[in-house]
């Protein structure tokens, strides 16, 4: 059974209280340090806070600290300096809950800078050649060119996508390109001031809603199945998962 808050603090424990405590001392990364939920037994794993104080820096922490797992011991514990403050770590998706051992983990690295803007010109003569000499995506093949909602003028940008498709019908990889050339990775300056001010959220605080293959929101809670608990296709309602329009599920 896993200690109090409290209990573990009049221990001696919760000397590293959280991510925004930033002028905690900063021991060696190595011997990887054990958390408290089985003294001598269970080591600390590895993440990277997401705190606008400490983002980028790398801590141990209990591998059972996440909302799922109520039961671990509060272990929190610095590997980082100050020197790696990075706030853009902020700006990309994360699994809140994730953590990983320490010979396993590696460090999020920032993508490399914005391509230089294009004109409208430049823009047309790319997607020109580009529709005839598809880039490849991640996984080495031709990528596949997504007109999405054309009207008169077109609502969105046409862009490339990986062409090979998961059982789920999902691609492959998450190759994503305009029809005239990468994307931008990062926001203009003025919406990084926004989002450090305050007057906007900042993008990615937690990885995107899992979705069924219908592309709906997916559902919550022991899958129709009863293999486990996980989720299963959204559009369903009803104590037997009435109108199911199809079978995906994922835990």
């Amino acid at each position: 059974m896993a200690m109090s808050d409290a209990r573990y603090k009049l221990l001696g424990g919760g000397q590293y209280p959280s991510e925004c405590d930033e002028d905690a001392p900063v021991p060696h990364a190595l011997p990887v340090p054990f958390c408290r939920c089985e003294p001598g037994n269970q080591l600390a794993e590895v993440k990277q806070s997401r705190h606008p104080k400490t983002a980028g820096r790398a801590f141990y922490i209990c591998k059972w600290n996440d909302s799922l797992n109520p039961c671990h011991c509060f272990f929190f514990q610095w590997i980082d300096g100050p020197d790696k403050f990075d706030p853009r770590i902020r700006l990309f998706p994360y699994y809140r809950s994730e953590s990983w051992a320490y010979n396993d983990f590696r460090r999020w690295v920032p993508p490399p800078p914005n391509p230089p803007p294009m004109t409208e010109e430049e823009k047309q003569e790319a997607a020109i050649y580009r529709v005839n000499n598809p880039p490849k995506c991640h996984c080495g093949v031709r990528a596949k060119l997504q007109r999405p909602n054309i009207g008169v003028p077109p609502k969105f940008t046409p862009f490339f996508r990986c062409s090979l498709k998961t059982r789920d019908g999902w691609p492959a990889c998450d190759f994503n390109e305009y029809i005239y050339g990468p994307r931008s990775h990062w926001p203009t300056e003025e919406e990084v001031r926004e989002f450090e001010s305050g007057k906007k959220p900042w993008p990615c605080t937690t990885t995107p809603s899992l979705r069924c293959k219908c592309g709906i929101l997916a559902t919550k809670c022991v899958v129709s199945s009863e293999l486990g608990y996980g989720y299963y296709c959204g559009n369903s309602y009803g104590e037997y998962w009435e109108g199911r329009t199809c079978d995906w599920e994922w835990f």
